[in-house]
């Protein structure tokens, strides 16, 4: 893989202007993995496509039942490098990537993702024109619509992304009308995705990385990108949403599979969310509050959207989706208790 050197660039990278050289931080991509060789090979590739190649391409296998991935990156990617984290967990895995890299910017995406060709240079042209950024956001689209379950996924809004723009947080607030007044975690749960996130590493670290009580699989579904942001966002850093760095995700086929992740979902961000309003400071808590308040309630509002036939979601799953919103409000407890759990026994 061609490396780039510290302030390098080529003609037609975004990067170069006027043939000068620029400060473009150097980029280690990350597919965090777990038992999927298939769909990693899949995503190795994109990476390798890429018309800016990363500087580091970094694959962390996550508490890995066999050496089907090593193997993977050794038969066929010898340019990546390979490291496993035995402890389960998602954030576990990213906060590994933190530690193991030596990359100002750390590009996170998934095994079940594959990466526009201009993923890395659309990351690194957002960091060069907002040098205040410490995390860059980007789009993510279906990969296929093909089943009942990637439509329900993708009705159910998917991993949406706020539009087409880019946006600056907390920089274009003013020019956001009624939305400037909502809180940080609101615009956190919807600004980004753990698939589709570069991060500056010092600042990450700083933060002490992801909450390892989030993203912990069936414990507790999901959490940890909507909490990394609000995190940010409360420390004074600058998170720019940029539309043009694009990853396809390749949504669960299976209903039944579906209805599980949208359930997981909800309990993960209302578990984020709870984290918010008892850690919050000073003044801020009350509008994440509401907030939270609004998500514990929007399910019954769209059980009535349903009934006048505006809501693409069944009632039987609203009401699913209402009760595990409620049993997100105990589920960060649990996620710190079975996180400490997991450390303990990885030392034992």
């Amino acid at each position: 893989m061609r490396r780039r050197t510290e302030g390098s660039a080529h003609p037609g990278d975004p990067r170069h202007e006027g043939g000068a050289d620029t400060s473009a931080p150097g980029i280690c991509a990350t597919i965090c993995t777990h038992d999927r060789p298939v769909q990693l090979e899949r995503a190795l590739r994109s990476l390798l496509a890429q018309r800016v190649p990363p500087d580091e391409i970094l694959i962390v296998d996550n508490a890995p039942s066999d050496d089907r991935a090593r193997a993977l990156v050794r038969e066929k990617f010898s340019a990546a490098r390979y490291v496993a984290e035995s402890i389960p967990g998602l954030d576990f895995a990213r906060n590994r990537a933190l530690r193991t890299t030596a990359q100002p910017v750390v590009a996170f995406t998934d095994d079940d993702a594959v990466a526009d060709k201009e993923w890395i240079a659309r990351i690194g042209q957002a960091f060069l024109e907002q040098p205040g950024a410490v995390v860059c956001t980007g789009r993510v689209d279906p990969l296929a619509l093909e089943t009942e379950g990637q439509r329900l996924f993708e009705a159910n809004g998917g991993l949406a992304s706020p539009g087409r723009e880019r946006l600056r947080l907390p920089a274009d607030e003013p020019r956001l009308g009624w939305r400037r007044y909502q809180p940080y975690v609101a615009w956190a749960a919807r600004i980004g995705n753990g698939c589709n996130l570069a991060v500056r590493r010092d600042f990450a670290l700083s933060l002490g990385g992801f909450d390892e009580a989030l993203d912990l699989g069936a414990a507790l579904p999901g959490g940890g990108d909507t909490d990394f942001l609000w995190r940010v966002l409360e420390a004074g850093g600058s998170v720019v949403y940029e539309p043009e760095a694009l990853v396809r995700h390749e949504h669960r086929r299976e209903r039944d599979a579906v209805v599980d992740q949208i359930l997981g979902h909800q309990r993960g961000l209302i578990a984020s969310l709870t984290k918010a309003v008892l850690r919050g400071r000073g003044r801020r808590r009350a509008p994440a509050l509401a907030f939270l308040c609004w998500r514990l309630l929007k399910p019954g509002v769209r059980l009535v959207r349903r009934a006048l036939g505006r809501d693409p979601l069944p009632a039987s799953l609203l009401l699913r989706i209402w009760w595990h919103c409620w049993r997100g409000l105990g589920a960060y407890a649990i996620g710190e208790r079975v996180a400490r759990e997991r450390r303990q026994g990885s030392f034992s």
